[in-house]
């Protein structure tokens, strides 16, 4: 039979017959569920099989189909995506004609709208709502990405509160064994998480200050952290980190969310007027999160002969911990996001 893919903004149509939605789940067990929505309620005519099956008997007004935390969950936990389906029911045809949605992964989410189903002359019309597709990125930068869903309470924020990110990094001669050690790749593995969310339409943009400032090429975010730890890697060394130096702006609407990323706890809290301005510390010592006027995060260098990024996916706190710092200021200018999910 036919098996219609919906990728994007698309719609298919299915026989005007009972409608089974199905859905896989990768990750934890019970981690997700479906649910059928009519005017913001739970749509009566709907018939909860299991929490990952639902039967719509006759589809005779617009239905919205959703996939909720499971098991009392407030958001899906980190590392889950979902598979859904939409088919006719029946018991006669092993392989009945689907409509089959885009895999989400919904980490972080408190809630997700996947599809409407309604009436159209004599076929039903299955309707994707996931019309933005979702990213590829790596385990740190998907941890980053979840966590920074879970700060804002959306899957991608909506256009009119889109934010670029301009990072600065500290290319000053005690930042070379942070750089060499991973650390900073690490770090713009989450910067490219938290971009994902809070600027999907716009590639942050990277400059590397010490003794000049050198602008890197924008490139997307699957290939930051890397494109980043190339550049670093032939950068010159030397003496002049300053967080609040100027850098070049693109004429651009989007407001930016600025992220300087140093060793340096005095410079951490120096020249900050910007109130879209934060800090990424890498140091064993977290006295920078005491340091008056301080807005950011300390990441602590990895243990010798780990790796930084393995270090923070087995600390996961630690990721937590610096995307909410990073996002401190979004958060509180625009309160928590909230509305229909992208």
């Amino acid at each position: 039979m036919v098996t219609h893919v919906l990728d994007g903004k698309s719609r298919a149509h299915l026989p005007r017959r009972p409608l089974a939605v199905s859905m896989a789940v990768v990750g934890e067990p019970g981690s997700a569920a479906l649910s059928a929505r009519m005017d913001g309620n739970a749509d009566p005519s709907a018939i909860v099989h299991s929490p990952v099956l639902l039967i719509l008997p006759r589809v005779q007004h617009e239905t919205l189909i959703v996939a909720v935390p499971g098991e009392g969950r407030s958001t899906f936990p980190t590392g889950t995506t979902i598979h859904v389906s939409v088919a006719v029911d029946s018991a006669q045809d092993p392989d009945p004609d689907r409509a089959q949605l885009t895999a989400r992964d919904v980490s972080g989410l408190s809630y997700l709208e996947l599809a409407t189903i309604g009436p159209d002359g004599d076929r039903l019309a299955v309707t994707t709502r996931l019309e933005d597709p979702e990213v590829p990125l790596g385990p740190l930068a998907s941890r980053a990405r979840a966590a920074a869903r879970a700060v804002l309470g959306v899957d991608q924020v909506p256009d009119e509160h889109q934010t670029g990110i301009d990072v600065r990094i500290d290319t000053s001669l005690s930042m070379l064994g942070t750089v060499r050690g991973g650390s900073v790749h690490a770090i713009m593995d989450i910067v490219a998480g938290i971009s994902s969310v809070v600027s999907a339409d716009e590639v942050p943009r990277v400059s590397l200050i010490g003794h000049q400032i050198i602008g890197l090429p924008a490139v997307d975010v699957t290939e930051l952290a890397t494109r980043t730890q190339q550049a670093l890697l032939t950068a010159k060394f030397g003496v002049g980190f300053d967080s609040s130096v100027a850098t070049a702006t693109p004429a651009s609407g989007v407001r930016r969310l600025t992220v300087s990323i140093t060793d340096s706890a005095s410079q951490a809290a120096a020249g900050r007027n910007d109130p879209l301005a934060v800090t990424v510390v890498v140091s064993p010592s977290r006295a920078a999160l005491s340091a008056p006027g301080f807005v950011g995060a300390v990441v602590p260098p990895a243990p010798s002969g780990t790796d930084t990024t393995g270090f923070l996916l087995g600390n996961p706190q630690i990721v937590d911990e610096v995307v909410a710092a990073a996002l401190r200021p979004l958060a509180h200018h625009n309160g928590r996001l909230s509305g229909t999910m992208s």
